[in-house]
């Protein structure tokens, strides 16, 4: 009697063990979207793929064996209520939104002031400034590169025709001013002081220069001698005239030019 008793004893244990449910560790607390559920199943009798498909409303992180069963990380994203059969027990996991936490009995008054706009960073604008920033120190230096080169000076004879070319016909002072400009064409060449000498004092001057033969003083006589009679005489003349004199003075002063080259 006894031993039947133990025996009809011992399978209420063994239909109690059968039919209870399987043992599953959870946190308690609020579980909301986006949060990660750790469970320990405490079976060995499903394989991770068969826990992966059972839990397939949630995205599986981790699944880690330990001796007796499993742990399992996860979410999920969409809230509601979720229920999962394990060997004979239901697993309940409840998901909220954040925003079901928000106690409102109304609509929020919103705020009718517009956001100030944060730092904006302009790129173009930094763009136009290190392009002005570097044309104006290119610039700068071509600037400092030009105003060291040596500036080479005009010879006396670029002088001369320069600005007896800027002479004007019509200008009472024409032989006045082609003849100051072409003694000191000749005081540069030779370093004599000839300005406010006569043509007769001139060519006295000029005949101590050893570089001047007796050819070109006579030329440069002639031409002093026909200078001082158009200058004085009080006849009115004619633009021609004064370009033909001219020409034949640019004439001369380009033969000294070249002879005292050839002289040096």
């Amino acid at each position: 009697m006894k031993i039947k008793n133990f025996i009809s004893a011992l399978l209420a244990i063994i239909l109690l063990l059968i039919s209870a449910p399987l043992p599953v560790s959870a946190e308690t607390r609020n579980i909301y979207v986006g949060d990660i559920i750790a469970l320990q199943i405490e079976t060995r009798d499903f394989s991770a793929e068969e826990l992966t498909e059972k839990f397939n409303d949630f995205e599986i992180i981790e699944i880690k064996d330990y001796p007796g069963g499993y742990s399992v990380s996860m979410r999920t994203f969409i809230t509601g209520e979720h229920k999962i059969i394990l060997g004979g027990r239901e697993i309940i996991i409840n998901v909220s939104s954040t925003l079901d936490d928000i106690q409102r009995e109304g609509l929020f008054e919103g705020d009718s002031r517009v956001a100030e706009p944060g730092f904006i960073f302009h790129w173009r604008i930094i763009f136009y400034i290190s392009a002005g920033i570097f044309i104006l120190s290119g610039g700068f230096i071509l600037l400092k590169i030009f105003m060291k080169r040596k500036i080479i000076p005009e010879t006396p004879i670029k002088i001369f025709l320069r600005r007896s070319d800027s002479l004007s016909p019509d200008d009472d002072n024409y032989f006045v001013d082609l003849t100051f400009y072409f003694k000191e064409y000749i005081g540069s060449i030779y370093k004599c002081k000839i300005i406010g000498k006569t043509s007769v004092e001139i060519i006295k001057e000029l005949k101590k220069i050893k570089a001047l033969n007796n050819d070109m003083l006579r030329e440069i006589y002639i031409w002093l001698i026909a200078c001082d009679k158009l200058k004085f005489s009080g006849v009115k003349v004619s633009d021609d005239e004064k370009q033909e004199q001219c020409d034949k003075l640019i004439e001369l002063a380009e033969k000294i030019d070249m002879q005292k080259e050839e002289t040096t």
